[in-house]
């Protein structure tokens, strides 16, 4: 445990403006922004503003910097809304958009010390933290 906290802090020290990283990746899983369209690979930092596509039979699982864990099934669209997470500044915000498809959550650090930060908006309607763990589909 010792050791995830420290990869954690110097994954939020040296790359402060990411807020995740891809692990897990089965499948075909891209990313996309204003102005790239990139595959996501284990390993992959992302940030705000990214949307990410799965295809059939792909998914890949996200590790926010508050260890929030957020699992994307196949054929999935998330929109990677806002992620700030500065406890010793109490500036917390958390939102993220599931046009279609799946995902498993459980909820980090964000989800203790301010789980009113957190939404997640679908077509249908909106999810907030209420514990701890939640499913979500999307037709």
């Amino acid at each position: 445990m010792k050791y995830v906290i420290i990869v954690l802090v110097m994954f939020v020290n040296v790359y402060a403006k990411e807020i995740a990283i891809a692990k897990g990746v089965e499948g075909e899983v891209v990313y996309k922004t204003a102005d790239l369209y990139e595959r996501v690979s284990n390993g992959t930092l992302l940030k705000s503003d990214m949307t990410l596509i799965t295809k059939a039979h792909s998914s890949v699982t996200i590790i926010f910097q508050d260890n929030s864990v957020l699992t994307l099934g196949s054929n999935s669209i998330l929109d990677l809304k806002s992620f700030v997470f500065k406890p010793i500044e109490k500036k917390f915000d958390f939102r993220l958009y599931l046009d279609k498809g799946s995902l498993s959550f459980e909820s980090g650090k964000i989800g203790e010390l301010s789980p009113q930060s957190f939404e997640l908006k679908t077509p249908e309607g909106i999810v907030a933290i209420r514990g701890t763990k939640f499913l979500v589909k999307v037709q």
